[in-house]
């Protein structure tokens, strides 16, 4: 039987094939909400049919999350674990409210501890429509993080709360000073959350001690990582799905 991941979030549905490995293998990002999307999604990743595979999914989108849970289901899916929250994730944490926090910062943290030699911290910054950042100690213990605004929701907001400021897009990293309104929105708000993410790596950093490993993830990660970190920012694009790929039980690939 086939192994699908998937990740609903609040502007993309990831889809992964899993292998007999447990390794992720081909990944699509599909709108949200599309049954028919979804369905033709499988196709591109080999699975015939929704009840042909066993799923493993998460989830920060409850009203999609329900309705997601009903097609499946229509679909004859009988082999569906959901991962709603930080709690339903199988690992060492010490948080507050794991009950409702994000699965997907969870399921983050779980796959890079994964790609790190045991004995030393990490961080993760998930750069997607919240900007994440998780420190794990030494001992690989999830110890909380931090959550502010993705460049896109940074720049809704400030067209939503003024007057007279349009939305911006970013699409590449804009000069730090603009000479127009909208050249000036795209340099407050890219290098505003630039600067923010440094500063809080250098502080999280400072309370983990040594070098930790850090990791970037998120649809935004390619243009915020070497923003921050340089070129050589260990980019992990599909850090979640490889988190829900770790969950599969072998059994389920055979």
């Amino acid at each position: 039987m086939a192994a699908i991941v998937a990740d609903l979030g609040n502007s993309r549905l990831k889809l992964g094939r899993v292998d007999r490995e447990r390794r992720l293998g081909q990944t699509l990002s599909l709108p949200l909400d599309d049954p028919g999307r979804l369905l033709a999604g499988l196709g591109v990743l080999g699975v015939p049919s929704p009840e042909s595979a066993t799923w493993a999914i998460s989830s920060v989108n409850p009203p999609l999350a329900e309705r997601l849970e009903v097609f499946l289901a229509a679909q004859g899916v009988a082999q569906a674990t959901w991962y709603r929250a930080a709690a339903d994730v199988p690992m060492d944490m010490d948080v507050e409210g794991a009950e409702t926090g994000g699965a997907d910062r969870a399921l983050g943290v779980l796959a890079a501890r994964s790609r790190v030699e045991r004995g030393r911290a990490l961080m993760v910054v998930s750069c997607g429509t919240a900007v994440c950042i998780e420190s794990v100690d030494s001992n690989g213990v999830w110890r909380g993080g931090s959550i502010g605004p993705g460049l896109a929701v940074a720049a809704r907001a400030l067209h939503l709360m003024t007057a007279q400021i349009p939305v911006v897009a970013i699409d590449a990293p804009p000069p730090p000073r603009g000479r127009g309104t909208v050249s000036s929105l795209e340099a407050g708000v890219f290098w505003g959350v630039v600067g923010g993410i440094r500063e809080l790596l250098d502080r999280q950093g400072a309370l983990l001690g040594g070098e930790p490993a850090v990791f970037w993830t998120g649809g935004d990660a390619h243009l915020i990582a070497p923003a921050v970190a340089g070129p050589h920012a260990r980019l992990t694009p599909n850090l979640v799905l490889e988190g829900l790929a770790l969950l599969i039980p072998p059994a389920a690939t055979a």
